[in-house]
């Protein structure tokens, strides 16, 4: 039996991936779920798994090659025994120059020419670099001399979009770059370069060109507001109960979870108890049609740094106490950072929240994440003076911003929901148990 591998899906928003290395040869076996190939998109780099257990019959594309998701990249033999497969087979087929936008078409097959490894795969000095690292190192005039300097923090020492931008903000107290990115990485520069040695202009200006992450996420939030007509409820919510019974267990919380409880799992526990009790919100818009979803997907938005965002997803939370939504969000977040989310970690998500005010932000009003039709921002928890009972008490403030479609979800549902959330906070069990 003949088992097609797919390109997988890093996300609703990604098109494409890049195959930036195979694990695995034709004719070597494999195991479910055994790590086949590494890909990198504009959002993630990762590891993915192989679909069935068998020995690899043939590679359709080569390292290098970008390659629309859902497109078959390899086929497993699951009734093959190892060595099956003839070393004539070796190798992945090369692509035509319009690859990325019709390789969803069958791959003619290899030629034993064409099954030897992509030159472009690898630099002269035998170190492989992404199809996305060279093209930065491109743009910013990075020689791989240079490139063979940074230290990688991927994958067997890898060199990762982080790491080059990292040296790039470092690089220009080190060496002048050239005047524009040529062809030819390793050119020298004008003898007389217009612009200092710092890299700025003469009339004070420096052009920093978007990577192809921050493209994405351009892209996508300009869809979005394209799309959505947005609007924007903001509630003030007094989180002192939360933040006094979290003070009580933190200790054996992280005793025995291992790591530290954070104010996030609250607000996912209540926005998962408000989107059971408003489905609406928990909803996508195809057309004239409103499709509602049976379970809870929270979608929880994880900063790479200063190189973007990614949205990993806790499914079913609507199933999870506060424990178990901590457990997902700290596992997510983890592997987000670390490059180890697989496909299924970014899809499927029916409802997103944000927590900037983990870097101080009072409020925020995000741009919700298409197809959904809300998203949540949580501000920072700050003490401050308010009037209870027609006295001031010093109480933990927060303030709740939900952006939302107004083609669905209109003020007083948005209220509703906020209130919800709010009213579930502010009255949490002070007895409760971990």
């Amino acid at each position: 039996m003949k088992v097609d591998m797919l390109m997988p899906q890093m996300g609703e928003s990604i098109a494409e991936a890049t195959i930036a290395k195979w694990r695995k040869k034709p004719g070597e076996s494999v195991q479910k779920d055994e790590v086949i190939l590494e890909i990198s998109t504009d959002k993630v780099d990762s590891e993915i798994p192989a679909p069935a257990a068998g020995v690899i019959s043939e590679l359709l594309f080569n390292e290098g090659d970008v390659v629309p998701v859902k497109t078959k990249i390899a086929i497993i033999d699951t009734e093959s025994s190892a060595g099956a497969t003839t070393p004539s087979t070796n190798g992945a087929a090369s692509k035509n120059g319009a690859a990325s936008h019709a390789a969803a078409e069958k791959p003619a097959p290899a030629t034993p020419k064409q099954m030897a490894p992509k030159s472009e795969a690898k630099e002269d000095s035998g170190r492989y670099y992404s199809p996305l690292v060279k093209g930065l190192a491109e743009t910013h005039g990075v020689s791989v001399a240079e490139l063979d300097s940074i230290t990688g923090s991927g994958q067997g020492g890898r060199v990762t979009k982080e790491d080059f931008m990292k040296y790039v903000d470092t690089r220009g107290a080190k060496a002048p770059a050239p005047e524009r990115a040529s062809s030819a990485p390793s050119a020298k520069p004008s003898p007389a370069p217009q612009a200092p040695s710092s890299d700025w202009g003469a009339d004070g200006t420096r052009v920093v060109m978007m990577d192809t992450m921050r493209q994405a996420i351009a892209e996508h939030m300009v869809r979005s507001k394209h799309t959505s007509p947005h609007v924007y409820s903001i509630q003030e919510v007094d989180v002192t109960n939360i933040a006094n019974w979290r003070a009580k267990h933190k200790s054996a919380f992280e005793k025995s979870e291992g790591f530290s409880l954070s104010f996030t799992p609250f607000f996912l526990e209540a926005t998962a108890k408000a989107l059971e009790a408003f489905p609406f919100v928990n909803s996508s818009i195809d057309g004239k049609r409103i499709i509602l979803k049976k379970h809870v997907n929270l979608g929880c938005a994880v900063a790479l740094g200063n190189t973007g965002l990614i949205v990993p997803v806790i499914k079913r939370a609507e199933e999870k106490n506060l424990v178990g939504l901590a457990r997902s969000l700290n596992d997510l977040a983890a592997r987000a950072r670390n490059k180890k989310l697989l496909p299924d970690d970014v899809a499927g998500g029916t409802f997103t929240v944000t927590n900037p005010g983990v870097f101080g932000t009072i409020i925020g009003t995000p741009i919700i994440n298409q197809p959904q039709v809300a998203i949540l921002c949580l501000g920072a928890i700050k003490k401050r003076p308010v009037v209870i009972d027609d006295m001031i008490a010093i109480r933990q403030i927060c303030y709740l911003t939900l952006s939302y479609d107004h083609r669905i979800v209109d003020g007083a549902l948005g209220g509703q929901f906020l209130a919800f959330i709010r009213d579930y906070l502010e009255n949490w069990d002070m007895n409760r148990s971990l």
